[in-house]
């Protein structure tokens, strides 16, 4: 019996670590490949390292992303932090009054 009550907190403490890092990592990742995927000319997107532009061509192992009038990058998709979406007028004036309540 001494046995299972000495390893009942390393069980505890595995169980917790795999609910607090791993699960939430991996829904985190299936989002992030979901979203790469969906990729499609004349996106905006916002690359891992802040760099932002227009999705210009997307083939299976590079997208190409205009940055500037004239300047295109090509990166992996990988490279991709997340997709821009337009706000209309609307949107942004609910955003803010949000914002200024939380304050």
């Amino acid at each position: 019996m001494s046995n299972l009550s000495g390893l009942l907190p390393i069980v505890i403490v595995i169980v917790a670590f795999y609910f607090l890092f791993i699960k939430p990592n991996k829904a985190r990742r299936k989002l992030l490949t979901d979203m790469q995927g969906s990729l499609v000319p004349g996106v905006r997107v916002m690359t891992t390292s802040g760099i932002f532009g227009v999705v210009t061509t997307v083939t299976e192992e590079i997208v190409t992303v205009e940055i500037a009038s004239g300047v295109n990058i090509e990166l992996v998709p990988a490279a991709i932090g997340k997709i821009i979406v337009p706000q209309s007028a609307e949107g942004s004036a609910a955003r803010d009054e949000i914002q200024e309540g939380e304050l």
